[in-house]
């Protein structure tokens, strides 16, 4: 039997510095490892060159399905994270996750969001982790603590980090731009090459994980606590149910639930016990490791991939249940015929109506349509008939793929990728494309034949029927339900034009509603800035409380939107800016730090959080001895506003 083939896409630019590149690299050495063939690609036309058995999409919410092979998407992003990416990534993921063929899902609150998402889609565990290892612990009495800053979203626990820096006793990698304000810390950067940030926490011998509360909430594991197993190195961890399950206590824990500066209290507690007993320490990572080798390094978790591919291939759900086999015609419209399931082809009259649509499906159970122009991938057919046999609407829709456009769709993918899943009724499509779209909607639609009862008309052919035919079903009752299959492709000739467009699709899909933001995604307790009173829009600035001094409570970017938001009335009373932890002047306003107030005007004054650490914040306004009179969320407002592009 040959060996696997599988591909690796990673659909984001090859230079991007980003998890999914080094993840990729370190598939390919356990795919190799097990004795099978892997590649990494970033683009669909490398797909096809290479021929996979199939496809591991390393991002599924940045890319749908664009080949005929298998698609297996990683599901490894909490679900309460990707609610709040910018509007346009959270329309393309709620777009491209479901349409995979199957998931690689990490964590049992995911796995249960899939199968209310795709219940036909089968699934298996998995997780960001790393190859098997045998570094051996290295853990002295003198190790630093290893920690990899983000690259992409900002810095994450400024406090907490910026104590252990002073501290002395962090090893911090990362970006100059976003880290080398740890002077005491920062190492500089490391090499997404999928062994050097393993090699760096080797030689430090212990390392800090910690997760965003989505992380937790979901159960679901970061890329760290695989890199250090991996390391051999001791884990020192916030409390995440995926590690306490696995590691037990192989592993020293920190409770962040406190704040950043308790947090950070307990990690110098758990790092001083690490260092003063250090065969202790090293113990506990070796087993750490041992566990980490046997059940969680890539190798084990690819080892049931065969079994998920040839559950797909037989076509087999994870609810078990085969559809009833429906008979369906299709309509070739250019051709003026319809061909049976059993080849027959019946001629269609030459006045194209309903009528005549009805008396050639005689004894067929539906219609599936094949304008010129399109391509469908093998096994399309059963696919949609599935589908429609499954479907409670008697009518189904796949959107297709079609060329990428220019518009950003929230994330840096490859620029030479040059398929994209076509707009979806109700989202804006790109000038001049029309027809085409028309087309490839055409070529994706399938439906019971009573739906074709009681509806009515002509058309001068029946490439114009076959065009209206899926908006003419989505206006009636039952509607068109919309698939998470990618469906036909639009090939060139189908965007030199030459039709008219179909009548208009109702709106079939609604947008990504927004979720509260009520605080940064890296606030240890986001449940505490919801105590507050919240300013969402401008008018909400006309009419803050108190008459006392007006402070904003936040010296970055945050701070600058708000102050840009105040009306005449609020600007008579602002007094300046706070930060924790530095004084200055900003905006030629004075910049103090909440303590060193005088409490008397501190009892009458009224606050805005302006920054996204508005928990770690509050605690701070909330310990000191005399507290302001108001304290109010600005957080909701500053969101919204960078939504906005401001």
């Amino acid at each position: 039997m040959p060996p696997l083939r599988l591909s690796l896409f990673n659909p984001q630019a090859p230079g991007h510095p980003v998890a999914e590149r080094e993840l990729a690299l370190r598939m390919a050495v356990a795919v190799e490892r097990v004795g099978w063939v892997g590649a990494i690609q970033t683009r669909s036309a490398e797909i096809e060159a290479f021929g996979p058995d199939a496809v591991i999409n390393l991002y599924p919410e940045a890319a749908p399905k664009l080949t005929r092979h298998v698609w297996l998407g990683c599901a490894w992003n909490p679900v309460g994270l990707v609610a709040r990416l910018s509007p346009a990534a959270r329309a393309g993921a709620a777009r491209h996750l479901p349409a995979q063929d199957g998931y690689l899902v990490s964590g049992l609150p995911l796995t249960a969001h899939l199968a209310a998402l795709r219940p036909d889609a089968p699934t298996r565990p998995f997780h960001p982790s790393s190859p098997r290892s045998t570094l051996a612990p290295t853990l002295r009495p003198d190790s630093r603590l290893f920690y990899v800053g983000s690259n992409w979203d900002g810095q994450r626990y400024p406090a907490l980090l910026t104590r252990l820096a002073d501290a002395g006793v962090l090893a911090l990698h990362g970006t100059a731009e976003r880290w080398s304000h740890l002077a005491n810390a920062w190492q500089g950067p490391l090499p997404f090459d999928g062994q050097a940030v393993i090699q760096a926490a080797h030689r430090q011998g212990m390392g800090l994980c910690l997760h965003l509360p989505q992380h937790r909430a979901e159960a679901v594991p970061n890329m760290r606590v695989f890199e250090l197993a991996a390391a051999g190195a001791l884990i020192i961890a916030d409390r995440h149910p995926f590690i306490e399950h696995w590691f037990a206590d192989r592993v020293l824990y920190v409770d962040t639930d406190g704040g950043e500066a308790a947090a950070a209290d307990n990690i110098l507690a758990q790092l001083d016990w690490a260092r003063t007993h250090p065969a202790q320490a090293r113990a506990m990572a070796a087993e750490a490791q041992d566990i980490f080798n046997r059940h969680l390094c890539l190798e084990a978790l690819l080892a049931p991939l065969p079994d998920l591919l040839a559950e797909l291939q037989a076509g087999r759900a994870t609810g078990g249940r085969a559809a009833p086999r429906l008979r369906l015609g299709v309509l070739y419209p250019e051709a003026g015929a319809i061909v049976a399931d059993d080849g027959n082809r019946r001629p269609l009259p030459v006045q194209a109506d309903l009528a005549g649509l009805r008396t050639a499906l005689d004894g067929l159970d539906g219609l599936m349509l094949r304008p010129a122009g399109l391509d469908w991938p093998p096994g399309s057919a059963a696919d949609m008939a599935q589908a429609l046999a499954d479907s409670q609407a008697g009518a189904v829709l796949a959107p297709g793929l079609w060329p990428r456009p220019d518009l950003e769709c929230g994330y840096r993918l490859d620029p030479d990728e040059d398929r994209a899943l076509a707009p979806r009724p109700g989202e804006p499509v790109p000038a001049g494309r029309d027809a085409a779209l028309a087309r490839l909607r055409a070529g994706g639609l399938a439906l019971h034949a009573t739906r074709l009862d009681g509806l009515d008309g002509q058309w001068p052919d029946w490439l114009s029927l076959a065009l209206d035919l899926g908006p003419l079903l989505a206006t009636g009752p039952g509607g068109v339900e919309l698939l998470p299959l990618p469906g036909p492709c639009l090939g060139a000739e189908a965007l030199s034009g030459g039709e008219k467009p179909s009548r208009p699709w109702p709106a079939l899909v609604q947008g990504v509603g927004e979720t509260a933001r009520l605080t940064g995604i890296a606030d240890l307790r986001p449940d505490l800035a919801g105590t507050l009173p919240l300013l969402c829009r401008q008018a909400d600035f006309d009419h803050l409380p108190g008459t006392g001094p007006l402070w904003l409570y936040g010296t970055g970017h945050g701070g600058d939107i708000v102050h840009a938001a105040l009306g005449p009335a609020a600007r008579a009373r602002l007094a300046g800016f706070l930060d924790s932890s530095r004084q200055g002047v900003m905006q030629g306003l004075p910049v103090r730090r909440p303590h060193d107030l005088d409490p008397a005007l501190m009892a009458t004054a009224t606050i805005i959080i302006a920054a996204q650490y508005v928990s770690d914040m509050l605690s701070l306004l909330r310990a000191l001895p005399t507290g302001p009179a108001h304290i109010l969320n600005g957080f909701p407002f500053i969101a919204a506003r960078i939504e906005e592009g401001h």
